[in-house]
Formats: C-alpha cells, sequence, structure tokens
C-alpha cells in the first residue's frame, strides 16, 4: 500500500492555458514533510512512484512535471532516470550553490533537461548557473509589490522565463502580466474575482439560465433535447461523447435525443453542464479539469462506499467551481439554479456525505491527504480514487476536444 499521497498544481501560461503541473507529495501522516523524510528521500520516492508505478502519464499526461530536485540528485546526475523533454527539473532553494552543484547543473542542462531554480533570490554565488537555468520561479509573497518590476527587470538579462508563484488573485495576474511574467502558479484561476455589486454580468446571465433549465429535475427530455440541439457547439459535443471509448457505448448515436434515451439525462445532463461551462471563454481550460476530477472522485466515494445517488455527488464536484465561473460568490450563483438544500449545503459549507465527498476531492489537490477519511475509506483508498479521477478527467477531456 502507497505510503505517500501524489497531488498535482497547475502551471499555467499567459494566457491560462495549461503549461506544466509541479508534482506535490505529502506523506501519510502530515500535509507536508514532517522532518523524518529529507529532500533526498522525496525526490527519489517521487521517481519510483511516478515514473515506474504509476507512470508519468497517468499524472500528467503530455505535459511537463515539474519535480523537485535536492543537492543530491545535482551532485550525481546519473541517479535521473527519466527523460529531458518528460520533466522540469526543479532546484530547491535549500541547495548549495558551490563547485559540485554548478558542475552538476551544467551537465543536466548539457542533456537537454529545462533547469528551474525555486523561491529564487539573487546573490552572486548564481552567477555561474544562471547561463544553464531557463525557468527562474519567484515567490511573490517574499518581494514587496513595488519591488516586482525591478526583479522581474534584472532577471530578464540572462535570458530565462519568469514563473511567479503563490499568484493569488486575479489583479495580481494582470499585474504580473503587465510586467512580462510568462508562467503562473497559485490559487488565483480558481478563485471568483472580488466584484461589487449583486448582479451577475450579463454575458453569463445566458449561461446560467441554460444551467438551470437543464439541471432542473422539471424540464422534459423533449424540451431538453430542444434545448441541446439549438446550440451546434453543444450538440457536436454532446454526441462526441456518447460516440466515444469513454460512454462504453457499442453502437453509434446519431440524434441528441436517443442520445439522452440511451445514456440516461443524468449522464448527459452532467456533460451539457460540463460543455456549457466550458463556453466561457475567459476562464482557463485546467479550471475545467479541476472540475471533472473534483466531480469523478465524489462519484467514487459515492460508489465504492455503496452510497446511493452518486450522480448527485458527481453533480456536487462539477457545480463546486460555479464561484470562479461566474466571477460570483457560489451562494449567489446557487439562489439561481434549482438545488436541493442538501446540495446547498453541500456545496456551500461542505456538510453531509456529498460536502465530506468534496472537501477530500478539494484537500487532495494539492496533496493534503493527512486524516482523511469517507465513511470506511481511508487516505490511501481516497488517494487512489484521486488518481483514477485524474486520468479519467484527462483522458474524457481530450477525447472531447476541450483541452
Amino acid at each position: 500500500m502507497a505510503e505517500f499521497f501524489i497531488g498535482r498544481q497547475p502551471i499555467l501560461d499567459r494566457n491560462l492555458k495549461l503549461y506544466a503541473y509541479e508534482l506535490l507529495f505529502r506523506t501519510g501522516q502530515k500535509n507536508f514533510n514532517p522532518g523524518n523524510i529529507d529532500d533526498d528521500s522525496a525526490t527519489a520516492q517521487v521517481i519510483i512512484t511516478a515514473f515506474t508505478e504509476i507512470g508519468l502519464d497517468n499524472i500528467v499526461g503530455d505535459r511537463l512535471a515539474f519535480v523537485n530536485i535536492p543537492y543530491k540528485f545535482i551532485a550525481h546526475p546519473d541517479l535521473l532516470p527519466m527523460h529531458p523533454e518528460q520533466v522540469v527539473l526543479e532546484v530547491l532553494e535549500t541547495v548549495t550553490i558551490d563547485e559540485t552543484s554548478i558542475a552538476g547543473i551544467k551537465n543536466l542542462a548539457e542533456r537537454g533537461f529545462t533547469i528551474a531554480l525555486d523561491d529564487f533570490i539573487y546573490s552572486a554565488e548564481y552567477d555561474q548557473v544562471l547561463p544553464s537555468i531557463d525557468v527562474i520561479k519567484l515567490d511573490i509573497t517574499q518581494i514587496d509589490p513595488e519591488r516586482w518590476a525591478d526583479e522581474i527587470s534584472k532577471l530578464r538579462q540572462y535570458g530565462c522565463h519568469i514563473l511567479a508563484e503563490k499568484v493569488e488573485t486575479a489583479d495580481e495576474f494582470e499585474t504580473l502580466k503587465s510586467l512580462g511574467v510568462d508562467y503562473y502558479q497559485g490559487y488565483f484561476f480558481a478563485k471568483p474575482k472580488v466584484i461589487s455589486g449583486k448582479r451577475i454580468a450579463s454575458n453569463k446571465l445566458g449561461l446560467l439560465q441554460m444551467l438551470a433549465k437543464i439541471n432542473n429535475p422539471a424540464t422534459e427530455i423533449e424540451e431538453l433535447s430542444d434545448l441541446i440541439s439549438k446550440d451546434v457547439a453543444i450538440s457536436v459535443k454532446s454526441l462526441n461523447y456518447v460516440n466515444s471509448p469513454a460512454s462504453g457505448l457499442n453502437r453509434t448515436v446519431d440524434s441528441v435525443r436517443e442520445a439522452i434515451v440511451y445514456l440516461g439525462r443524468d449522464t448527459i445532463k452532467s456533460w451539457v453542464t460540463l460543455f456549457v461551462m466550458a463556453s466561457v471563454d475567459d476562464k482557463p481550460d485546467e479550471l475545467m479539469t479541476m472540475a471533472l476530477v473534483r466531480a469523478k472522485l465524489c462519484e467514487l466515494l459515492a460508489r465504492t462506499s455503496g452510497i446511493e445517488g452518486e450522480d448527485a455527488f458527481f453533480t456536487v464536484g462539477l457545480f463546486s467551481i460555479l464561484d470562479s465561473l461566474m466571477d460570483t460568490p457560489l451562494d449567489e450563483v446557487l439562489g439561481q439554479i434549482s438545488t436541493t438544500p442538501e446540495m446547498r449545503e453541500a456545496l456551500i459549507n461542505h456538510t453531509g456525505d456529498k460536502g465530506n465527498a468534496l472537501r477530500c476531492a478539494m484537500d487532495l489537490e494539492f496533496g493534503f491527504a493527512a486524516g482523511l477519511s469517507f465513511g470506511d475509506l481511508d487516505e490511501y483508498a481516497i488517494s487512489d480514487l484521486h488518481l483514477e479521477a485524474m486520468r479519467w478527467a484527462d483522458a474524457s477531456l481530450q477525447e472531447l476536444g476541450i483541452r
């Protein structure tokens, strides 16, 4: 049984498109390195698990993986068996820059590896390695915002890309983007902007109205079919899903109504909901990935635990990102969509089985597995289901052409 857990934090580019994932590892006892596992052991576990046991493709798909590299692995580059095109080697800020590490970094760069410096703070000792560095990560919480422009300008002379981490708000993202930052890491894309007033922007009101109609149990199949059919893009995506390997059908379906009847309104409802949500152009695709991972994990938790209504669990996971999608507090969004009181409480206060499932999904996004439980499932079983949900979500979005 696994003794630690894999999370992945998205790294986005200037257009909010997914660039890479940083792999995050935690022990089963703590939500962080508790001190009894050193950097060398943690990196060894990363390599063994991600590259041999689970398979990197099952975690990050065709994206790059940022992997933390401590001093020992820089001093002995042959300990790194991965291919250069798969990873970005992230030199930890704790690495001492001396003759050995300088030679190791240069060796890795010559082998074709992309090298990043984590939590970078300039000092003269870095002058010999900076020509070999491709990405510099800046922890913006450690730099006064008034100094962001100067720090970024200084780093530009080395010809490397700049990655801002711990970006928490859309305003920070916009400021850093104007300063020429290339990549971004943090919670900003998954949190709603702070807006004044209570009115939802008019360009998203139609989206909410369609979501409300699709998810209203009183909507008849004929009405649902008519609603979907009026949108060519959504109709095409729906039929693509029905006829893809993900659906498990062994025949071709060529009408929206037949798809709804064959799959069941709950299944088609969930997918059409996702298609509608994905039509918001100013949101990163990774937000859809997050929604699907949450949804699938909630569904798997219910199914594995023998709880009825797994479709409702899926919907809770899917709806949990509506605040980010609408740039509006979640309680206001839910006020315009037909939801049960139980689902509303699960989404807002994380109560009940559905709320507990959602909390598990949100914690695991960043590798926080310590003490998680769901019914009789412990943190190890939940972590395994999370990996299954990630693989399923990535494959599904690729098949559907959303990502």
